[in-house]
């Protein structure tokens, strides 16, 4: 690590805010945690603002016709179901759903058998805009994440970050995507 003029190591250099956290310096798991979290915050920022400034739709709103476009032929999912696919609580869901409504772009079926489900379809409008926004999504992928990685970086990454995902007691949503 480089020395400020005094000789000394800052504490940013010495492992950003793990001293204000409580963590000894330079603590690896914390500063790995730091920089996964940074990371994460600047490309989803860059994310959002370009999809909402090329497509008006919220970075949520591009996961949920993802999701949606994914359920196989004839089969339905609960909104509580993709709820939990798009890390938002139901009443998150709920809100946003209405707007993706408002668009044309989702549809709410309720369960003729069972009034407490309700399902979530996407439109065709919906799909034509899933498919006018992934070729922008991908490349913004590649501009700010992927393409800064070689195969072997992200394969760690990919499997580091199943670990985490599984010992939360969840599974990785990216199994099956397309995306």
């Amino acid at each position: 690590m480089t020395q400020n003029r005094g000789g000394t190591k800052t504490a940013r250099e010495a492992g950003g805010n793990a001293a204000a956290a409580g963590w000894k310096r330079g603590k690896e798991g914390y500063v790995a945690w730091l920089d996964v979290f940074q990371a994460n915050t600047l490309v989803v920022r860059a994310l959002e603002r370009t999809l909402k400034e090329q497509f008006g739709l919220p970075l949520a709103g591009y996961e949920v016709l993802v999701r949606l476009v994914e359920v196989p032929e004839g089969e339905r999912v609960r909104m509580q179901e993709l709820a939990r696919k798009v890390l938002l609580s139901k009443s998150g869901l709920s809100q946003l759903f209405t707007r993706l409504e408002r668009r044309g772009l989702v549809e709410r079926h309720g369960d003729p058998e069972n009034l407490r489900v309700t399902y979530a379809l996407i439109t065709e409008e919906g799909r034509e805009a899933l498919e006018r926004t992934r070729p922008m999504f991908r490349e913004e992928i590649e501009e700010r994440f992927a393409g800064h990685l070689d195969k072997e970086e992200i394969r760690t990454i990919r499997r580091a970050m199943r670990k985490v995902i599984r010992a939360s007691g969840d599974e990785p949503l990216s199994e099956g995507t397309n995306d």
